[in-house]
């Protein structure tokens, strides 16, 4: 079994947009709710995240964001998606 030390950059999407462009395509795909805890918020509640943190290699392309609100974004930090959701499960919140 080989375990990767870096996470693979994609070289197909050239260069991207700033991410928060994508807000309003972010929340009709959501249809306004949060990727968190599911509640229901207005666009000026939430706050685009990235699923895989920059810092670990994400990138600023749509399919690695989403909108959390202001609690679930401060919740997820930089942990993977999978961790967030234990965690959200964990505390009931989802």
């Amino acid at each position: 079994m080989h375990h990767r030390t870096q996470t693979p950059r994609r070289t197909d999407v050239g260069k991207l947009p700033p991410y928060k462009t994508h807000r309003h395509t972010l929340y009709g795909q959501q249809e306004g709710h949060c990727a968190g805890c599911k509640h229901h918020f207005p666009l000026r509640n939430l706050t685009v995240d990235h699923i895989v943190a920059k810092s670990k290699g994400g990138t600023d392309h749509i399919d690695n964001l989403q909108l959390l609100c202001g609690a679930c974004n401060s919740m997820k930090g930089t942990i993977s998606q999978a961790a967030f959701h234990a965690k959200l499960t964990k505390q009931g919140l989802r």
